[in-house]
């Protein structure tokens, strides 16, 4: 029988909670039992409440609700009720005394985690490299679908932290290295999730961009950094898609931990970026009350511990809190509940929800289609089925394929997960022999093409060799010493060394995690059965000196290992280690255009089997406005003998700065489907923030007076200039 290999898990304390016990259900007591019974009882002798009725606002409702909860009440909602490994991740307090539940959560992104029978979706990092907003659209929808047939309806994602250092154990979760794609992408899905009547939580803010002791992680950022890189995804989230919950980070921030930072909650999310929704601690990772309620957090998770009653109860003695404070957060946290409909909706599941199963499973195949990165083929793909009789598959991963990274986001892709191995065998048919080999012998030899899968296994709370396991890299140099014909299938979260093997390899393909039906995707892709239309939402480095992080990350950085079983959360006395972000804008394609040193693979990167053509490139305009904006048009002609997809981009180029700005940032970008020999026009908008940068003097966004060059192309490094545009 073959054994299938998927790596997850929850969270890996054992924690065992005392039997709970019902409270009378009274106005004005919390009951910590969820009874249906009791509560649709309560709904009916409250049902002339304002807050009960569906008529009112969602502020009258949720002010009419707040009134009548007493303090307890209202300390006791402040925190989870608490966490099970496998069983309950987190959910709010049941306000049972006035007819409302608990609210589940799952843990989420790729998928609810608690859902029986979830799929489990591709990585997200492979979202990104779709460049879909549509898809991700559809992406969002389905995990909301999952989530809400089982019952929860707070989602604990997505997850949105940027890609700064490939080690991250969380890169997988992320999408990638850009502000701007990450915002469009992330608008699509939140919109999907919420739509689907799903509570979406995006996080960590902020700066959260390695797990290396992540609790004792310094972020060392300036202002102007995180208003460019880190926080426009952020806001996007807030402003554009409407997100109802922000959950902070582990990390510190200029020696703040994210949970305890004022300047973060308050000043930008609260004042700044008008956010009202809930404001959530990551599990376990605040560690002092009065910092913590001061900072203006509204929910401790999983459990109340710095929220304990004699905590707050103390601070409110001493005068730090007033009861009007206390009901803030209750209205923080009870506001998104209210607005997305979650009150009046008591019985949460929606079983019928697993009728439209079958089609999250073409969604998640599609992703896995688009996600996927074709980065060498010196002419030995596609195959073709009528002359190829034998295909060696070689390597672990093919057989026991790791669906997913680590952590909070992956878990069991279940009984109809697809195998690499299986996705070629199923798609190469009866008549080609295709056979799996742990090590290469003589039999690979002879056969018509190798194709070598290798990973590198990544998780939360820690992070990962830059370098392939060697026994991995050996199984490439083995192969290809036997065979010349050699495909490489990377899965991964993000880059690896490949300087050292690529050249032994005559295809490389990179597939991120497939999760439950990705892997389909590798067995048509490597017979044409779709071109390949996937980019990087990454640069590839080719050796770690040539980085913008090299002596800003940990202590050189350091050398990972390979294999880590540990949990690195928080290291024992010691306070913390800085990670200094030194190369301010110039983080991943923004550093290799400004530095004398050239990635292996660029952003924006990736081959397909036919070819396109980009031509008649038009501006509506030569000068924009502060109010006006501008219209690029372009002919994407698809000049080969295949069908296919290209990503077009667009790049701004500042050609007069008063400060050090990135040559050029990505500001628009469409995917296009066109047919062999066939030709689309693609249209793409700028407005004034396409131009702006944060001024680290007025600590205001800025556009100046002059000249601005607008680059088109398919990659951060394959684009031109089609002309320049003024800003007065």
């Amino acid at each position: 029988m073959m054994k299938i290999r998927s790596l997850f898990f929850t969270f890996g304390m054992a924690l065992v909670f005392a039997p709970q016990t019902a409270l009378l259900a009274k106005e004005g007591s919390v009951s910590k039992v969820d009874d249906s019974r009791v509560i649709q009882q309560r709904r009916i002798e409250l049902a002339g409440a304002p807050f009960l009725n569906a008529n009112l606002t969602v502020d009258e409702r949720v002010q009419d609700l707040a009134k009548r909860m007493s303090l307890d009440e209202q300390i006791t909602y402040l925190a989870g009720t608490g966490f099970k490994s496998g069983i309950k991740i987190g959910e709010t307090q049941p306000l049972t005394a006035y007819g409302l539940p608990a609210f589940k959560m799952t843990d989420a992104t790729l998928g609810s985690k608690l859902t029986k029978d979830a799929i489990l979706f591709p990585a997200y990092i492979g979202l990104a490299a779709s460049f879909n907003t549509q898809l991700s659209n559809d992406y969002g929808r389905a995990v909301a679908e999952q989530s809400r047939a089982d019952g929860y309806r707070i989602l604990l994602g997505p997850g949105i932290n940027m890609y700064r250092v490939p080690h991250n154990g969380r890169n997988f979760e992320y999408l990638g290295e850009d502000p701007y794609l990450t915002s469009r992408l992330v608008v699509a899905y939140i919109k999907a999730v919420q739509q689907a009547g799903v509570l979406a939580t995006v996080k960590h803010f902020v700066a959260n961009n390695s797990d290396y002791y992540r609790q004792n992680s310094n972020s060392v950022i300036d202002e102007r950094v995180l208003r460019e890189l880190y926080f426009p995804a952020f806001k996007a989230a807030i402003q554009e898609a409407d997100v109802k919950a922000v959950m902070m980070a582990y990390n510190l921030i200029n020696g703040k931990w994210a949970g305890e930072h004022p300047w973060l909650i308050q000043d930008i999310l609260r004042k700044e970026w008008a956010f009202t929704g809930m404001v959530m601690s990551d599990w376990w990772s605040v560690f002092n009350a009065k910092e913590t309620i001061l900072s203006g957090l509204d929910l401790e998770m999983p459990k109340a511990d710095m929220f304990k009653a004699e905590n707050i109860k103390k601070l409110l003695t001493e005068k730090s809190l007033t009861p009007d404070d206390i009901k803030q957060h209750v209205i923080n946290i009870l506001t998104p509940i209210f607005a997305m409909g979650l009150a009046d909706d008591i019985n949460q599941t929606s079983p019928s929800l697993r009728n439209n199963w079958a089609e999250h499973a073409e969604i998640a195949k599609q992703l896995g289609r688009e996600s996927l990165v074709l980065l060498k083929n010196d002419g030995v793909l596609p195959l073709d089925r009528n002359k190829v009789k034998h295909i060696a598959v070689i390597g672990n991963n093919a057989l026991e394929t790791i669906a997913s990274g680590e952590g909070a986001a992956g878990f069991d892709p279940g009984k109809d997960f697809v195998t690499y191995f299986a996705a070629i065998k199923n798609s190469a048919g009866k008549h080609i022999k295709v056979e799996h080999y742990q090590q290469p012998n003589a039999a690979v030899a002879k056969a018509d093409v190798a194709v070598v899968f290798v990973n590198v296994t990544e998780s939360e709370s820690r992070d990962r060799n830059f370098k392939l396991p060697p026994e991995q890299q050996q199984l490439i140099e083995k192969t290809a010493a036997l065979n010349n014909d050699v495909v490489v299938v990377v899965s991964s979260g993000g880059a690896v060394e490949m300087p050292s093997w690529q050249n032994k390899a005559r295809g490389v393909f990179y597939a991120w995690y497939p999760g439950t039906w990705g892997a389909t995707a590798i067995g048509e892709a490597i017979f044409g059965d779709f071109s390949p239309s996937g980019k990087l939402p990454i640069s590839i480095e080719q050796r770690e000196e040539d980085s913008h992080y090299w002596g800003n990350y940990i202590e050189g950085p350091k050398a990972l290992p390979f294999a880590e079983k540990q949990w690195l959360s928080k290291k024992k006395g010691v306070h913390h280690h800085d990670i200094h972000y030194r190369e301010g804008v110039l983080m991943g394609y923004r550093w290799y255009d400004a530095k004398p040193v050239e990635p292996l693979y660029p952003f924006g990167f990736g081959l397909s089997y036919t070819r396109f053509s980009l031509s008649k490139a038009k501006l509506s305009s030569n000068s924009i406005s502060a109010d006006e904006q501008i219209e690029i048009s372009v002919t994407v002609s698809n000049i080969g003998q295949r069908s296919g997809a290209e990503v077009v981009q667009l790049y701004v180029h500042d050609v007069t700065s008063s400060v050090l700005r990135p040559i050029k940032e990505l500001k628009a970008f469409s995917k296009v489907f066109v047919e062999a020999g066939e030709s689309k026009q693609v249209s793409l908008t700028i407005d004034r923030k396409a131009l702006q940068f944060w001024h680290p003097e007025t600590k205001a966004w800025t556009v100046e007076a002059g000249e601005f060059e607008l680059l088109l192309g398919t990659s951060s490094q394959q684009s031109s200039s089609i002309g320049r545009i003024s800003y007065q």
